[in-house]
């Protein structure tokens, strides 16, 4: 997460613990699936802006404009310019929460075809806290509640459900979502099972708005055996995570999902630095979009399922 998405989460998980609980996933009793797999309602691009996935949305009646996806937050976010030209009505957040943080009701988004329900939101200056330039806001996981979404970064397309009422079949290789806190305090986001650094098995948050591969928590290097790696001297920059932040970086040999090889070119492993915030050994890593950019994204919120595959399903 970044500070900004984090600091939003926090101070407003408190506020709107129903409403999130309401979108939580929820464990499913053994169910067949169906033969006839994924419907999608709404098959659109997904286009990259400063290094952020992002679709076309309308908000209401309004004209379209850009969004980012964002897997790694429990909160749908709104740039307070975006909000105020829509009619938005802001509720300030009381103190210690962040000034210039406000809740506000977002009329039903439009994805393609697919609308999706009025959803309680965050709205804050953009331009002010470090959210990439030309996006009008985020759609946090919530927003996609009983609903399959796949991100096809192969081909740049979303792809969504309609809201699901039984089991279907997704392309595999295939593990379990879960919703763990992000630190003992924070608001829960989504962990999968699947991923594998050097044939090792990680349990990862999945953040389509964190831009490097495998982030590995401190709590995991033992485990992991990455005592030494963890010690480069070696950093790299992001703009996005943590209001700015350095990681260390090293190579790795291979990271995966099911032994589906993942990344492209030279594969990196980042490591935290004291400017990064941990999630108190509760999971092992963050996966970000430098490691699925090549593959397809499948994420079934109704039967709590993850499925990272290679090549465009598109066709």
């Amino acid at each position: 997460m970044t500070l900004e998405r984090e600091t939003a989460a926090r101070w407003v998980f408190a506020l709107m613990a129903g409403i999130h609980l309401a979108g939580s996933l929820k464990a499913q009793p053994p169910m067949p699936v169906s033969a006839t797999g994924i419907v999608f309602a709404a098959d659109v691009p997904l286009v990259e802006l400063n290094g952020v996935p992002c679709v076309e949305v309308r908000i209401g009646d309004g004209s379209p404009v850009l969004f980012g996806v964002d897997t790694g937050n429990v909160n749908t976010l709104i740039d307070t310019k975006i909000a105020k030209s829509a009619g938005l009505a802001l509720e300030g957040l009381p103190p210690p929460a962040p000034a210039g943080f406000y809740l506000t009701s977002i009329p039903p988004i439009h994805i393609g075809p697919v609308m999706i329900g009025g959803r309680r939101g965050v709205a804050l200056d953009f331009s002010a806290n470090q959210l990439p330039a030309g996006i009008a806001g985020t759609l946090a996981y919530t927003v996609f509640k009983d609903r399959i979404v796949q991100m096809d970064f192969a081909a740049g397309r979303l792809r969504i459900s309609d809201i699901l009422t039984g089991p279907v079949s997704i392309p595999g290789p295939r593990d379990s979502l879960s919703l763990i806190r992000f630190g003992r305090n924070g608001p829960p986001i989504v962990v999968a099972q699947g991923f594998e650094l050097e044939g090792k098995p990680v349990s990862a948050q999945v953040d389509t708005m964190y831009t490097g591969s495998m982030l590995i928590y401190s709590a995991s290097l033992a485990k992991l055996g990455l005592e030494s790696s963890a010690n480069t001297s070696a950093t790299e920059f992001f703009p996005l995570t943590d209001g700015g932040v350095k990681m260390k970086v090293a190579e790795a040999r291979s990271e995966s999902f099911h032994g589906t090889p993942l990344g492209a070119g030279r594969l990196k492993v980042y490591f935290p630095t004291l400017g990064v915030h941990e999630p108190d050994g509760l999971f092992d890593a963050t996966v970000g979009i430098a490691l699925l950019g090549d593959a397809v994204l499948t994420l079934d919120f109704h039967d709590s399922t993850i499925s990272v595959s290679k090549g465009s399903l598109s066709g």
